[in-house]
């Protein structure tokens, strides 16, 4: 029986491959290649030109419009605008300055001498930490107190 199988498999693919071929050579089953499809598709030829990049450029005349098909133009507004100069990197607030190096220059040091010396004195040590906390204290005491509830956060 597994031969009777096959022969009604290869009859069915047959006929599946006549068919195929009965609707690519001009069926009158399907539109015509004068008239649109009935469901207000495009003329197949023109499906061809644009599946085989044969259309007009865009802009050009009688190439299809789209909604992208516009250049935009950007405003001249900026021409008269200045950026003011930039302070220079030591006009900062000492003491900011200098408890940002120990916040972020404690736990350096502290991980250095844990690899590199291992004798380090409790007192070095100790002083790093206090050094971090301080700093850490100091640098969230100088946050605001208050928040604008409409504020979003963005600065211009």
């Amino acid at each position: 029986m597994p031969g009777h199988e096959q022969d009604r498999d290869d009859a069915v693919w047959q006929d599946l491959v006549a068919r195929l071929e009965e609707t690519d050579s001009g069926n009158p089953d399907g539109p015509q290649p004068e008239q649109p499809a009935a469901d207000g598709g495009t003329d197949p030829r023109r499906l061809r030109d644009i599946f085989e990049n044969r259309l007009p450029e865009v802009g050009s005349p009688g190439a299809p419009s789209g909604p992208r098909d516009y250049a935009v133009e950007e405003p001249d507004d900026d021409e008269g605008y200045v950026p003011p100069e930039p302070e220079p990197l030591g006009a900062g607030e000492p003491l900011l300055v200098l408890a940002w190096i120990g916040a972020v220059g404690s736990p350096l040091g502290l991980l250095l001498t844990a690899m590199l010396w291992r004798g380090a004195p409790l007192a070095a040590v100790l002083g790093m930490v206090v050094l971090f906390v301080a700093s850490a204290v100091y640098l969230l005491f100088r946050l605001p107190k208050e928040r604008d509830g409409y504020d979003d956060g963005a600065r211009v």
